[in-house]
């Protein structure tokens, strides 16, 4: 099962787009992201528990 995560759905105009096995990593990525590429001091659990909720299920055809 894959999942997905789309920056730009919470930071408008942002391209980055994250794809993994499991939630758990896109959740590493994106702290990173957030971190380096838009000068988020630190990701808490009220920011992680919020981007947790924009993570979908990547549905194969």
């Amino acid at each position: 099962m894959k999942y997905s995560l789309s920056c730009g759905d919470a930071v408008p105009g942002c391209s980055a787009r994250f794809e993994e096995d499991s939630k758990e990593r896109i959740l590493e990525l994106v702290t990173v992201h957030a971190m380096q590429d838009h000068g988020v001091p630190e990701v808490g659990p009220e920011m992680l528990e919020a981007i947790a909720g924009n993570i979908v299920e990547v549905v194969s055809a």
